[in-house]
């Protein structure tokens, strides 16, 4: 959408100039295990987290970017990093990343769900299980989708019909708008009231718990110490400094706390898994091959446009 572009590429760098980056890198940060959900709030986290009584420390972290882009590249461009592999339901990936890590397992290719539209958690859940079983002494990072649309909770909000067709005809003539992808329909109609912010955040919690109904019990199956954190939060309608316009859904560049404060959720831990830095691998790439046509696909599915 043309809001995304303006806040983005005006509001970011002026932002950028004033304030800078005082995100964290997640690099530095401690851990042997760490699972990334995307688009996670950290107010909604800690009433999940206090609802449930989930056992274990919770946190606040400073993520470095307010897109999942943002974030790797933030986190890691340009670096190589011999001793972590990577396994992840997020496109992204593909096109601002090369080779940063010793493997990485693109689940978002061949464990692509048709019917969600998405990477199911339990589904990634075992890919990540798999990557640990043949790389024990790696850093293992699973970058999960979920809490990110579309809603596959308890709670789904299906923009596909009534309301989805009432903002074709309202999006036709609206430059502020973009015609494509379903996750973009559900923002928008959000931000035009024509989805009650309640039912939103309903759906949006259940995706959280669906997500970590898998994100915990993997944690306890994995040795050492894992962390469960997020790339970035989502905004509804927080107003960003200096300009007077409130921010929906997660453009990058964009600082303010809704989309940079994220949780950081360290679950019970025994032991410490060894960790060994090796040699570039030749399989420092996913065994899967895909085309571009894949890549922009996937992420229309998921509202994103070029």
């Amino acid at each position: 959408m043309r809001r995304q572009m303006v806040l983005s590429s005006v509001l970011g760098p002026i932002q950028k100039r004033i304030h800078g980056n005082d995100g964290e890198y997640v690099m530095d940060a401690d851990w042997d295990n760490l699972l990334i959900l995307d688009g996670c709030r950290y107010d909604v986290f800690t009433q999940i987290h206090a609802k449930q009584s989930l056992e274990g420390e919770l946190t606040t972290f400073q993520s470095r970017g307010s897109s999942s882009a943002e974030f790797m590249i933030e986190n890691f461009g340009g670096r190589t990093y011999n001793d972590t592999v990577y396994v992840t339901a997020n496109p992204h990936e593909k096109r601002v990343l090369d080779g940063s890590f010793y493997h990485t397992d693109r689940a978002w290719v061949d464990a692509w769900s048709e019917e969600d539209g998405i990477v199911l958690p339990e589904d990634l859940s075992k890919r990540a299980r798999s990557v640990h079983e043949e790389y024990p002494n790696k850093r293992l990072i699973v970058h999960f989708m979920q809490p990110h649309v579309p809603f596959i909770g308890e709670t789904q909000l299906t923009v596909n019909s009534r309301v989805t067709s009432g903002l074709r005809e309202m999006m036709r003539d609206d430059a502020d708008s973009d015609p494509d992808g379903d996750f973009e329909f559900a923002w928008e109609a959000l931000r035009r009231g024509e989805i009650e912010e309640g039912v939103f955040w309903e759906a949006y919690r259940d995706n959280l718990i669906r997500v970590l109904d898998t994100a915990i019990p993997l944690s306890e199956k994995l040795p050492g110490k894992t962390v469960i954190t997020a790339d970035h939060g989502n905004a509804i309608g927080e107003w960003a400094t200096p300009f007077p316009m409130p921010v929906y859904f997660h453009p990058s560049n964009v600082r303010i706390p809704s989309l940079n404060t994220v949780p950081w959720f360290v679950p019970p831990y025994t032991e410490r898994k060894p960790i060994v830095r090796s040699e570039p691998s030749s399989d420092a790439s996913d065994r899967t091959t895909e085309s571009d046509d894949t890549v922009t696909e996937r992420l229309v599915a998921l509202g994103y446009t070029d």
